[in-house]
């Protein structure tokens, strides 16, 4: 009975709609990436072919087994011929070209992503690196993509093993431990959409559901259809569950989750419907534009986002005009054609069409070495930047790098001891100033340092990121390990239990978290805002609700905050936001001057009051309320076009944040303002 049920559920052989589904899948993976209109869920293609590759490796495994043929070396040797020819091809190529075109710290950075590739370990490296899929950093990783190529290799280490194992059981120890798999892995990305979204984003426990649906398809674990009918309504709500994702999930969808179970459901019915003959649905997917474009998609995966990523470079901003994005997709898919024509496909087959297995062992081994041989040199010269004039570096160098105090306070809490500043404490050991708020007050670090110095001040810096001053409310999409409430709270009971300290001074990027958006052309998910500690506030990130609440919710835990001060008798300064240039201002620098990159214009004066336009209004308020004094950054550095640069040295880090410099430079004559005495 058992090699009967191997003999059915293996039983079939290409089928072109499932080329048509691989299409489906990475096209909109492509459009979205490239930031066409109306593809906002364009990342579950990704989903997509999680559930593809679970349901034709499976395939391919129940047969060998079936069949009493099963090997573990042929089983990685056409995984290797599969995956490595491409894969390297793209390394290998992004490694020169990121000799020419990236500053030391990204080449640095891409060549450690290049190691951990090589070694299917790079959902790792860019969960610590970047944490956040839809990051601004990540818009500049030129191998954030092969994230999903580790997961998948990553789940096929024990599969085939587990598989095995569970056939020498019996058909029904195979369904129940797939099933039992699958379950444990959608309840743990359930639980961590909240608990840890950037881990579930990345990691394999929480996507080998994903493959195991496909898997299960293989298996047969649902009964054949009984009519042509319900063959046909699976197949047309299939694509409707994965076009329904693609044009209304988006950055703020909390994924993968319970969200997944569209696009991954949608593939699923799909697969299945297919496998019952052919349906309208199967007979679209099947025309042979989606056939071929599936055909290369492996190599289209691997190709449009270096592809991509240069034109960012070169363009100066993560986002392109439309005439870039056009040339970007054109340039991926003709890179992908000739990645599959004479890359993959001399690979694809052992003699006589292709490499022995010895000779593929010798020619991926010789490459795998190369590669990581030149990535770790790249690594231990620290990106070598001799590259770049000495000058240039030196710019760059300063530009991006935190001082020893900012890396040193950051996110330390009243518990711990915060960080003093300024001349020897007295015996008691007062302070006249506290620097409270998120990662933008700790970007004001170097500046405040310098002029409590230079006035002979002491003062204390309360700075944690993604942690606005706001009492009772948070970033819920941070999820609760994030600790912005309780550190908030720590802090006003320091306040409330201390003596000294006459005035607190608060700063955060307050347009993010009033908005709720990322300013234009800045890459990222929104700030989703809700009541500390509340269900509602974890109910409005599950349903990826709008972030219309924001302002009140600012508004409310702002209030919140300044009262609790006040009432303490102290006086409060609220900093207004430091204007948003959307666009990384020393990459920006760089390459204009290492490879004639095109530099980006930043915002006007106007752009600023529009963009905050509620936060001032907030502001406003809070001064005829509580008579706080508010003071602002932004006549000094826009008139009308913001400055980005001063004697040639970037006043930013990044895109928002100040750099030493520019912290130095401007946030001494802003302190300059405030009463003395």
């Amino acid at each position: 009975m058992v090699c009967l049920w191997f003999s059915i559920v293996s039983r079939f052989g290409y089928r072109r709609d499932i080329d048509g589904l691989r299409a489906v899948a990475v096209l909109p993976v492509l459009f979205a990436h490239a930031g066409l209109p109306g593809f906002s869920g364009g990342f579950v293609g990704v989903d997509v072919f999680f559930v593809i590759s679970g349901f034709l490796i499976t395939g391919i495994l129940l047969r060998e087994i079936g069949e009493g043929r099963f090997s573990l070396a042929n089983f990685y040797e056409r995984r290797a011929r599969r995956i490595l020819p491409a894969l390297f091809a793209v390394l290998l190529v992004s490694l020169i070209t990121g000799w020419f075109v990236l500053p030391p710290e990204p080449f640095k950075e891409l060549a450690q992503s290049v190691l951990a590739t090589v070694f299917f370990v790079s959902n790792f490296w860019f969960w610590q690196s970047t944490e956040d899929y839809f990051g601004t950093d990540a818009e500049w990783q030129p191998l954030l993509h092969t994230w999903s190529l580790s997961v998948e290799e990553q789940f096929y280490l024990g599969f085939p093993l587990l598989l095995c194992w569970l056939v020498a059981r019996g058909r029904r120890s195979v369904l129940l431990g797939v099933v039992s798999v699958c379950v444990l892995s959608l309840g743990l990305s359930v639980w961590a959409t909240k608990a840890q979204p950037f881990a579930n984003y990345f990691l394999t426990p929480s996507r080998v559901w994903e493959l195991g649906l496909g898997a299960l398809i293989a298996l047969g674990a649902l009964p054949p259809a009984r009519r042509q009918w319900q063959a046909e309504l699976a197949a047309g709500l299939g694509l409707a569950m994965i076009f329904a994702s693609v044009f209304f999930y988006d950055a703020r969808t909390p994924f993968p989750g319970l969200a997944a179970l569209l696009p991954c459901g949608g593939a699923a019915a799909l697969i299945w419907a297919g496998g019952q003959g052919q349906t309208a649905t199967g007979r679209l997917l099947s025309w042979w534009p989606l056939v071929a474009v599936g055909l290369i998609s492996y190599s289209l995966y691997l190709w449009h986002w270096p592809v991509l990523v240069l034109m960012r470079l070169l363009h100066g901003s993560t986002e392109l005009p439309m005439e870039l994005v056009a040339q970007a997709i054109f340039l991926s898919l003709l890179l992908g054609w000739a990645s599959w024509r004479f890359v993959e496909a001399p690979f694809r087959h052992p003699l006589p069409a292709g490499l022995s297995r010895r000779a593929l062992i010798r020619t991926c081994g010789g490459l795998a070495t190369v590669i990581v041989a030149v990535a770790l040199v790249i690594n231990v010269a620290k990106g070598v930047p001799s590259r770049l004039p000495a000058e240039l570096f030196a710019t760059y160098r300063d530009a991006i790098e935190r001082t020893p105090e900012q890396r040193r306070c950051m996110g330390r809490t009243p518990e711990e001891g915060l960080c003093e500043f300024g001349p020897a404490s007295n015996e008691a050991g007062d302070a006249d100033y506290l620097l409270w708020g998120d990662s933008h007050a700790g970007a004001f670090l170097p500046g405040y340092q310098r002029w409590l110095a230079e006035n002979g001040h002491r003062g204390i810096a309360a700075v944690k990121s993604a942690c606005a001053p706001l009492l009772g409310v948070v970033r819920v999409e941070m999820g609760p390990a994030h600790g912005c409430d309780g550190f908030n709270a720590q802090v006003l009971e320091m306040l409330e239990s201390r003596e000294d300290i006459g005035t607190v001074i608060l700063v955060a990027r307050w347009a993010l978290v009033v908005e709720g958006e990322r300013s234009p052309g800045e890459g990222g998910p929104p700030a989703i805002m809700g009541l500390a500690g509340t269900q509602s506030a974890a109910a409005e990130t599950d349903a990826g609700e709008s972030v219309t609440n924001n302002a009140e919710l600012v508004s409310r835990g702002l209030a919140e905050t300044v009262a609790r001060v006040r009432a303490t008798g102290r006086e409060v300064l609220i900093v207004d936001s430091i204007p948003e240039i959307a666009f990384s201002v020393p990459m920006a620098i760089v390459s204009a001057d290492f490879v004639g990159a095109q530099l980006q214009a930043a915002p006007t004066l106007e752009d600023v009051r529009a963009r905050n336009q509620r936060t001032n209004a907030i502001f406003d308020a809070l001064v005829e309320e509580f008579g706080v004094q508010r003071e602002s950054l932004v006549p000094d550095l826009c008139h009308p076009r913001c400055q980005i640069q001063a004697d040639g040295r970037p006043l930013y880090r990044d895109d928002d944040h100040l750099s030493t410099f520019g912290s130095e430079q401007l946030v001494p004559e802003l302190l300059d303002r405030l009463p003395s005495g």
